[in-house]
């Protein structure tokens, strides 16, 4: 994979998902085990948190890296 090919766009995209997929797991952990929420819960919350920190996330990174 040639790494100099990426775009903008593709920088933002990838970096958006590695930084809402990190935050969203350890959301999910921090609710089961921290706050012995039910792992069907705690799940949901990590799935909305995910969808919430990509769109913000993926924002934030495309202004960033430009266009």
């Amino acid at each position: 994979m040639n790494l100099d090919s990426w775009t903008p766009t593709d920088k933002a995209r990838r970096l958006a998902t590695l930084v809402a997929a990190y935050l969203a797991v350890a959301a999910v952990l921090g609710c089961w085990l921290g706050l012995a929420w039910p792992w069907y819960f705690a799940l949901l919350a990590g799935v909305a948190l995910y969808a919430a920190l990509y769109f913000v996330s993926y924002a934030v990174f495309k202004q960033l890296f430009g266009r």
